[in-house]
This record gives structure tokens, sequence and C-alpha cells, in this order.
């Protein structure tokens, strides 16, 4: 990266993700705390961050015709993908998993299988370089003290992100940041249901301390 001149800040392009509805969940969570993001620009100290935030589908195909081509377009420094999970609080994703889909997503369809003839469902053509699992480059543990030293307590790392769209879309932006090969920070968090026990600006402010975050490490 060139040198910065003094007094100027550094800038970073940051690409928010959250997903669309799927079987119980009507109402996500995820793309609610991270819609009023989108088109916003934060400062913190030397770094600038603007934000887009998308909605995916709960759907294995808009995840495999959607993150490859965001990727390839190199607009975005930081993909920061945000799921629902448990009740509890935030759950920050150190790795994500190649195989192992058997979960229906939102439209009832199954996750490809990675060999013709084969049982296992998962990433198969154009994925056959990479292991069974991916590890982020953002230092999750020192996230998980960025952000309780917010304010919120309830945040842990995560070997787990559940073997579904959460899981698949991470292995896939994870993934295809290797293939591109440009330095792109790849990290998934799980956010609550509302109000166990965050409520949805908070989960916004907690994806801003996030970003903040990530963005120091960047």
């Amino acid at each position: 990266m060139p040198s910065i001149p003094t007094g100027e800040k550094r800038k970073l392009k940051v690409l928010v993700t959250g997903f669309g509805p799927f079987k119980n969940v009507t109402t996500n969570p995820s793309w609610l705390a991270a819609k009023p993001l989108n088109n916003q620009t934060l400062d913190f100290d030397q770094v600038q961050v603007h934000i887009s935030a998308l909605e995916i589908p709960t759907v294995y195909s808009a995840v495999l015709n959607t993150i490859p081509a965001l990727h390839a377009s190199k607009q975005y420094d930081v993909v920061l993908h945000i799921g629902v999970g448990l009740p509890g609080g935030f759950a920050i994703e150190r790795c994500a998993h190649k195989s192992g889909y058997n979960g229906q997503d939102a439209e009832d369809r199954q996750c490809n299988l990675i060999s013709a003839g084969g049982e296992q469902r998962g990433f198969g053509a154009g994925f056959e370089q990479f292991g069974e699992d991916l590890h982020t480059e953002v230092d999750v543990d020192g996230l998980v003290e960025h952000l309780k030293s917010k304010g919120f307590e309830h945040t842990a790392p995560s070997d787990d992100p559940g073997r579904y769209l959460c899981d698949f879309i991470y292995f896939c932006s994870l993934a295809c940041a290797k293939k591109e090969g440009d330095g792109v920070k790849v990290l998934f968090t799980h956010v609550p249901p509302a109000g166990q026990p965050y409520d949805v600006p908070d989960m916004t402010k907690a994806i801003e301390g996030i970003i903040e975050c990530i963005a120091r490490q960047t």
C-alpha cells in the first residue's frame, strides 16, 4: 500500500451483507442491522471507511451467483457478512467449511453435490484447491475484546458457523478472496434474534464497532 501523506486519511471500502428471510425467520435481523449502514461514511482516527450494504437471499444459488462477482469486482477492502444465530449475543466466526451442507435453503432447494454420483454437498468445481476449512485473517480474539470494550459484553469467538447459508457464504467469500489474492479481509458474525439480548439498533452499533476494529487492523 502506498504511503499516505501526513494529515490525509486512509480510505477503505467495506461491504456488509445481511440475509433475507428463511423458514421461520420472516424478518431477518442480520439485514435489518446492516441496512442502515448502506452508503454511510465513518471516520476512525486516520481511517475513513465508506460502507455499502447488500441483502443476500438465503439461497445457495444466490450466494454462488453474487459473492464471486463481488470479489472479482475488486471494489472492497473488507467484506463483512452478517447472519442470525442463536440467542445470547454475538458470535465472531473464525472459520468456514467446504462440505456438509445438507439443509434446504429458503427456496427448499438443496446445496449442490460436490461431485456427480457423490453424497457430500458443498463446494465442488472451482473450489478444488481449497481444503475442508478456511480461516479468517482477522484477529478474532482482538475483535471480541474490542466489542466488549464498547459495551457488548455478550460477544464470543466461535468455530462453528453452522453448515447452513451462513457457513456457506463465509467459505465462498474466504475462498474468493484467496483466489483474487488482493488481501481483502473477510469475516462472518452471527447476531442474535432481536431482543435476545440486543435490539436491532444495538446490532448496527456493534457492526460499526466490528468495522472500526478491522479498519485499524487493515
